[in-house]
């Protein structure tokens, strides 16, 4: 038991959620780390923690998401409301929502989160379509691609899927389905 206190006690996670306090912290995670003991079941396991490490990375994303200037976080929004848009880009947002000049958001941008916007925004959709893909077994890839903003082009689309991700989303697709059997 002292090892499981010191691993939740010196967790790195606990670094960055400074919003929580700790003893909160320390109470969700001994309690969800319980809840893993407590549970005979493998898959129930595996449930158990794929929901932990979504719940704490929901915890980190929104502390995260206080470090940035509020145009930054302004994108952000932005990004997810219209992330099916294809013509989503920082010109489209500069002119059509945020009303910045668009060579000055793609400085700041780049400044605060270390990222272009394209970077950004390719990491976001291949993060969603992978989301897309584990959550539900009726969409197909064209689906997929349609919702993250790759309508006309679905080619394209999974040679960027295989680009982030070393797998076709076919072939991801499969695996998981795989994995949840």
């Amino acid at each position: 038991m002292n090892q499981i206190n010191y691993l939740l006690n010196n967790n790195p996670i606990n670094d960055k959620v400074s919003a929580m306090e700790n003893s909160k912290l320390h109470y969700y995670h001994s309690g969800a780390l319980l809840v893993v003991f407590q549970t005979d079941n493998l898959d129930s396991i595996k449930t158990d923690l794929i929901n932990i490490s979504n719940n704490l990375g929901k915890v980190y994303q929104i502390n995260n998401a206080k470090q940035y200037s509020m145009v930054i976080n302004q994108i952000f929004e932005e990004i997810d409301k219209h992330i099916s848009n294809p013509d989503l880009t920082l010109k489209w947002l500069a002119q059509e929502k945020i009303f910045m000049n668009k060579d000055y958001l793609g400085k700041q941008f780049k400044k605060e989160t270390g990222q272009t916007f394209t970077e950004y925004l390719m990491q976001y959709r291949m993060n969603r379509a992978m989301e897309l893909i584990t959550q539900t077994n009726k969409l197909q890839i064209s689906d997929v691609a349609e919702k993250i903003g790759f309508k006309n082009n679905p080619a394209y689309f999974s040679r960027a899927f295989k680009k982030f991700t070393g797998l076709t989303p076919l072939t991801y697709q499969k695996k998981i389905r795989k994995w949840k059997c």
